[in-house]
């Protein structure tokens, strides 16, 4: 019955189609099961890659909008085009609302994240959603918590009604600013998708009717990034996000008060020009060098040498670690005392003591679990916050002279006195989290453990090269402006050709400019003969191109049926935007230093981490999430059970100066592949293992070690 009703209406309605001359786009809009579509007669010479394109929707939108469509689309066929932006309303509701479209596999609590609302407000201004969420239901966002408010009269913000065929890159060029800076003002455009007809804020000073004219370069522009506060962002997350020190920020912005950052405020990051100038001041820089000196200088240094073999500590005599992290205990627990009255500083101290005390929860239970093979133990726990007195106090404590291992601390500005501390008194100490170290060149005694993934570059050219012999292996050449992913394209390349002029079994090389219609230029590229395979590359870390690239390449493969594996960078496992499914679709591939496993000794370990502290080690799908501070799950519990297990049990098979044994040393680790090379003859050691991450088109995942 209900689909006799349902074509009675669609045959008693007589549906005008209005065309634009240019473009063959409809402006005819159509409510179906409570969904808004625009409806398209398909024109002569049109195919859904130029149909998508026109009304700025991905080709599987309309896919799955129109069940019975094919990749030959006859001229005259109707199809439905779904209407991704906010509908508009004429009642008074619209300057109270945002409205968003549930799309297929959001959740309330993506939604809300979304436009930072609290789950209550969608279900209290949507009845049914707390039980239900369906695909194509409208739901009412409250403008007073929505991302998208109406600006201040201060904030410079232009609204922008987006046309046909009109882009993200031209919206930046046409006001003068940069593609981040609007995603950011407008977070549904992670995507990169531009719905015709939807309003957009453009973050901008003054609106620039004519072709942006790129202005002189100044030594600013040279020196510093300009990063604009987005809503809710925090020193901690900007720092995090240009790998730079909070302590450098703080320093290039004197004028700012980071205890009460303001949304649109705008703040200097030093670039790599800034370091390069500070080092030519005797200033020591913050980024680990990416390569080790071609001729580093020999220095006699105090290196114990090791017969390999431990008869007393851990034995008779404990083993004595000294885990040294900035916890900020006192402002912690005065938030969470009392969050009302409880300032900005502790909420924020809080916040950035969490990833901390997860690597505390780790090592705690690597000391369990170690104590239970009958491995003497004492742990000493130091509070070291950021100010030099609290670093100071914990130096000068006599016990810490005497340990077997140190590890911490947590960030850079902390490190400078501890190594000097630990190459003082040939004390190992492993420096845990960032990635950024100074002193690895200075310490014999160090062991850096997230080695910046710049120092992999050659390793992962090596692994693709190995995959890709006799194959076809494509580049798709990220943006000029991504300086990491424009270096390992070219080592890539360079590896390539030497390969081939020794091998006969030689890799057809190609090259891809990202750009305009790329269905059709990367189908030109490949290989479509099934016997073969078609390596491709993307190394890019921006989430608007790896968001839009990837739908464009898995319909690449659904068309030729062509045998694809695609290469991405490790930070594309935490963008949000993609979808799992047309990764698994096209072999996707990763390199990581760290990813988990799922044999036994895994699941062991995340029963015993529920027990002990009553929360999940990692959240239930590790890949394609990206986790923040308030995350509900732990996120380096593992990473502090892995590490602390590694070095203690290192010590105890070896002893204290257990260095150049390591190349013997292989406990089952969770999430790392923990192996060790020297630096430089005089320096420390980095952890260059790292893993191959593989999505199979069978829904599968594979986890291979590389050294």
């Amino acid at each position: 019955m209900r689909v006799r009703i349902l074509l009675i209406v669609l045959i008693s309605v007589s549906y005008i189609f209005i065309y634009s001359q240019e473009n063959n786009i409809s402006t005819e809009k159509v409510l179906i099961d409570g969904r808004e579509y625009y409806l398209h007669e398909v024109q002569k010479g049109e195919g859904l890659f130029r149909i998508s394109d026109n009304y700025g929707v991905s080709q599987q939108q309309i896919r799955d909008a129109n069940d019975d469509i094919t990749e030959n689309l006859k001229v005259g066929q109707i199809i439905r085009i779904p209407i991704i932006s906010a509908p508009k309303s004429d009642s008074q509701g619209t300057d109270s609302y945002t409205f968003h479209t549930v799309e297929k596999g959001q959740t309330a609590f993506f939604i809300s994240r979304k436009y930072n609302v609290p789950l209550d407000v969608i279900y209290d201004n949507n009845p049914g959603s707390r039980e239900v969420l369906s695909e194509g239901v409208i739901l009412k966002i409250p403008s007073e918590h929505s991302a998208f408010e109406k600006p201040s009269q201060n904030e410079n913000i232009v609204y922008h009604t987006v046309k046909p065929q009109e882009t993200l890159y031209g919206l930046s060029k046409e006001y003068n600013t940069t593609i981040d800076n609007i995603v950011e003002t407008n977070p549904e455009l992670q995507d990169g998708t531009l719905a015709m007809g939807s309003t957009v804020r453009i973050p901008v000073n003054k609106p620039s009717n004519s072709p942006a004219v790129k202005p002189q370069q100044t030594d600013n522009d040279k020196l510093f990034t300009f990063h604009t506060v987005a809503k809710k962002e925090t020193l901690f997350g900007i720092s995090r996000i240009y790998k730079v020190d909070e302590d450098i920020i703080k320093k290039v912005n004197p004028t700012v008060n980071f205890n009460n950052l303001k949304v649109g405020e705008q703040l200097k990051i030093p670039t790599e020009a800034w370091f390069a100038q500070q080092k030519s001041s005797d200033t020591p820089k913050v980024e680990i060098p990416t390569s080790p000196p071609e001729q580093p200088q020999i220095v006699e240094t105090k290196v114990v040498q090791s017969d390999c073999k431990n008869t007393t500590l851990g034995y008779g005599t404990p083993i004595k670690v000294a885990l040294m992290l900035p916890f900020s205990a006192k402002e912690a627990q005065k938030y969470f005392s009392d969050t009302i009255s409880s300032s900005n500083i502790h909420r924020n101290a809080a916040l950035r003591s969490k990833p901390f005390v997860e690597f505390y929860s780790g090592t705690l239970l690597a000391v369990e679990a170690l104590k239970k093979q009958g491995i003497s133990i004492n742990l000493d726990v130091y509070d070291i916050s950021s100010d030099n007195s609290a670093i100071q106090n914990a130096l000068n404590n006599e016990n810490l002279k005497n340990v077997d291992l140190i590890i911490g601390p947590g960030v850079t500005n902390e490190l400078q006195p501890i190594s000097a501390f630990s190459k003082l008194h040939s004390i190992p100490l492993v420096y845990p989290m960032s990635n950024a170290n100074p002193e690895l060149n200075n310490n014999p005694f160090m062991f850096h453990i997230n080695s910046p993934d710049s120092l992999f570059y050659n390793s992962i050219a090596d692994e693709i090269i190995r995959q890709a012999s006799g194959e076809t292996l494509l580049i798709i050449l990220p943006n000029t402006t991504e300086k990491e992913g424009t270096i390992l394209a070219g080592i890539i390349k360079q590896k390539t050709l030497s390969y081939n002029q020794l091998s006969e079994n030689k890799i057809n090389y190609k090259e891809y400019k990202y750009g305009k219609d790329d269905l059709s230029g990367i189908q030109a590229l490949i290989d479509k003969d099934k016997e073969k395979q078609t390596f491709i590359v993307f190394p890019s870390q921006n989430q608007t191109d790896v968001s839009k690239l990837i739908p464009t390449i898995a319909g690449v493969k659904t068309i030729t049926k062509a045998n694809i594996t695609l290469f991405g960078m490790s930070a594309w496992l935490r963008f949000q935007t993609i979808e799992p499914e047309e990764i698994y679709q096209l072999n996707g591939t990763f390199f990581s230093p760290f990813a988990i496993g799922n044999d036994s000794k895994t699941k062991q370990f995340i029963e015993n981490y529920r027990q002990m502290f009553n929360t999940e080690p990692f959240p239930v799908h590790p890949y394609f999430q990206s986790a923040d501070a308030n995350s509900s799950f732990s996120r380096y519990g593992i990473w502090g059970y892995d590490v602390s297990l590694y070095f203690i049990s290192a010590i105890y098979k070896y002893g204290k100066y257990f260095g150049t044994c390591l190349d013997k040393h292989s406990p089952q680790q969770i999430q790392f592949n923990l192996n060790f090379k020297p630096f430089t003859t005089q320096g420390g050691y980095y952890n260059k293992g790292f893993y191959m991450i593989r999505f199979k088109s069978d829904f599968s995942t594979e986890r291979v070690a590389i050294n």
